[in-house]
């Protein structure tokens, strides 16, 4: 752990100790919250005899089997963070669990079934196999005892699997909200990619919904076998919540509790439903299409895991590490997220504009910030008060803060986007024309042109810069020409697990505005290569055989309407950038005579380490053609699930 002094350019050049762990996502959270959420689930299990305050308690009835659901839970938690933390440190690791099984592609989820895939569902199904040990025998010899002594012949086997599936449930539940959190440690400290959390988070979100479905399914094939029965036998075990016996049940039972019991099926009815609102629009082409509802929809799920803990006791207990870490992610992110800070918006024509925002320095207090590639949430109150959007910022934050004096308490980073449909913009259409062109135009067709909150944010600019000589197209000339100021919230920054650093070649395969993250890769480099021709102190023993990155390589591709000159694509001493211009009539970028190239250039046995971002297509074309080249590296930013 080295720090280093300098000077360059008259300002003063400060390295921090290095640190695997960042203040915002770190592995302390998530361990605290393992420790307090079991120390209350456990003692809470001894504590429901006389204070329970879910629809059906098993503690009650099943103290010892209870006790044990929550030691496996947080046993199996306990392990699977250890095993991700052993994963962190070791890079070999890392490659085997990523290993293809099969080179073809799973259907539906349109993704490769790797080492890593297999070992986490084995390690899922090993829990439900221990969880059916925990309950059923207890659960089956319960609810058909007390089917038989009322004379009911049937349906005790039936209760059991309506238990047993929701005590899948509760853990499966469980799984599903600890990866979402922006600030999780599964995310940051364990080098997981946001892409890998989300698909957790999906196919645990999705086998929830299933369970819950069967769960339902079973409930109803019961109540339709309880409604054939003869009437003397309905007051034996309640419809309402056959946990327990009629008399201690409402409608059996008047009292408070009995009335409260009685809940059970209109916690879980309302949990089905929102589960089902759900489910239909995260499907993808009603995702894509309206995210905003997809979005708002979600939020409801606040209120489902509030029902479904007073559906059950159990929940409760599985749920807590999720509920804890996304209580801190909360506030942790309106922390973040109550300074408002002076921005501006500048413009390099064509519709390319760039976002420029100082931020405090302690954003960055104890980050090692060895990965170049980090974003950021913004939120622009003028674009949209609920909207808040994710953006790669162009800025090396590792060289923006060694470049930045010691007295000064902010570090400047920037932000590239680009207004959709700016280049090939419609000719604007004469005042007198203008109701005539409404009339005929087909209701609803372009009603949400400039609706989108990019959209709003470069029109903001737009209308600021009326009445200036300024061009919203800027065909003439090239550079930064106009600037408005903005207030703008940011939180951040996340930083994705990826150093170049290790490997001897990096290679940027991106199209569109997926150039941001190659902004910042080069930004990288260049502080490499400036660090090599100065007193560099010798790196810590166990990074001495890391390899020396020696080349990058940007490959950009864009529309020949929409190309502009970007100044932080200057190429230099071993980075070189390459334009591509596409369009109808052109050639697309070759992506395999750029591998082939590289290799050529640095050997046949270096490493190479390729970053891909641009829409889905260019991306999973650019998999496609490096997974064939041996000793490549992948990392996409594919945040599409």
């Amino acid at each position: 752990m080295l720090s280093r002094i300098g000077k360059e350019e008259g300002l003063v050049i400060h390295t921090r100790p290095w640190s695997r762990i960042t203040p915002r996502t770190c592995l302390w959270p998530l361990t605290g919250s393992l420790i307090a959420t079991f120390g209350l689930s456990i003692g809470l299990t001894f504590r429901s005899d006389h204070h329970c305050y879910a629809g059906t308690c098993g503690e009650w009835l099943f103290p010892l089997q209870a006790r044990l659901h929550v030691v496996v839970w947080y046993a199996w938690l306990s392990v699977s963070v250890t095993f991700l933390a052993i994963r962190a440190f070791h890079p070999r690791m890392q490659k085997i669990l990523a290993r293809p099984i099969f080179h073809r592609k799973l259907p539906v989820l349109e993704r490769n079934l790797t080492v890593g895939a297999c070992v986490m569902i084995s390690w899922i199904l090993a829990l439900y196999a221990v969880i059916v040990g925990i309950w059923w025998h207890r659960l089956r010899t319960y609810f058909v005892d007390r089917s038989t002594a009322g004379g009911i012949e049937r349906g005790g086997n039936t209760l059991a699997a309506v238990a047993l599936t929701g005590h899948w449930c509760d853990v499966t539940m469980g799984m599903a909200l600890i990866p979402i959190s922006r600030h999780s440690a599964l995310a940051s400290f364990f080098q997981l990619s946001v892409s890998t959390t989300l698909t957790l988070h999906m196919l645990s979100a999705y086998t929830l919904f299933m369970l819950v479905v069967v769960h339902a399914l079973l409930y109803v094939s019961w109540v339709s076998l309880i409604n054939s029965l003869a009437e003397q036998a309905k007051t034996i075990i309640p419809v309402l919540n056959p946990t327990y016996l009629y008399h201690e049940t409402w409608p059996g039972n008047d009292s408070p509790l009995g009335i409260w019991r009685a809940s059970l099926a209109f916690t879980g009815l309302f949990a089905v439903i929102v589960m089902v609102a759900i489910a239909i629009t995260t499907l993808p082409q009603l995702r894509r299409k309206h995210f905003n509802l997809f979005y708002f929809t979600h939020l409801f799920s606040i209120l489902m895991v509030i029902v479904i803990c007073l559906h059950a006791s159990t929940m409760f207990y599985c749920t807590a590490p999720g509920l804890a870490m996304w209580c801190l992610d909360w506030s942790m992110r309106l922390r973040e997220l109550k300074t408002v800070l002076p921005g501006s918006i500048s413009t390099f024509g064509k519709g390319w504009y760039i976002i420029t925002v100082p931020i405090p320095r302690s954003r960055l207090a104890g980050c090692s910030c060895r990965s170049p590639l980090a974003h950021f949430f913004i939120h622009h109150g003028d674009s949209s008060h609920r909207e808040i959007h994710p953006f790669t910022t162009i800025t090396h934050l590792a060289t923006a803060d060694a470049a930045t004096t010691l007295e000064s308490p902010e570090i400047r980073i920037q932000f590239l986007f680009r207004k959709a449909g700016t280049a090939n913009s419609p000719r604007k259409i004469p005042r007198r024309f203008a109701r005539l062109s409404a009339t005929f135009s087909r209701p609803g067709k372009d009603t949400k042109k400039g609706t989108e909150w990019t959209e709003k944010l470069a029109s903001s600019f737009d209308s600021a810069m009326i009445g200036q000589d300024y061009d919203p197209l800027g065909r003439q000339e090239h550079g930064l020409r106009a600037s408005s100021d903005l207030a703008l919230r940011l939180e951040g920054p996340y930083f994705s697990p990826a150093d170049p650093s290790r490997y001897h070649a990096v290679v940027c395969l991106v199209a569109g505005t997926g150039v941001s993250g190659a902004i910042a890769i080069a930004g990288a480099f260049r502080a490499l290569q400036r660090s090599r021709v100065t007193d560099e102190p010798a790196p810590p023993a166990n990074e001495r055989a890391r390899p020396r990155w020696q080349t990058c390589t940007i490959a950009w591709s864009v529309r020949h309407n929409d190309y502009t000159d970007l100044p932080f694509l200057e190429p230099s001493a071993d980075l070189t950038v390459r334009v591509c211009l596409t369009g109808p009539g052109r050639p697309r970028q070759n992506i395999k005579d750029i591998m082939v190239e590289t290799r050529n250039e640095i050997g046949p046995d270096a490493s190479i380490w390729t970053y891909i971002s641009g829409p889905k297509g260019f991306i999973e074309n650019a998999k496609t053609i490096c997974k064939a080249m041996p000793h490549v590296d992948i990392f996409a930013a594919d945040w599409e699930v």
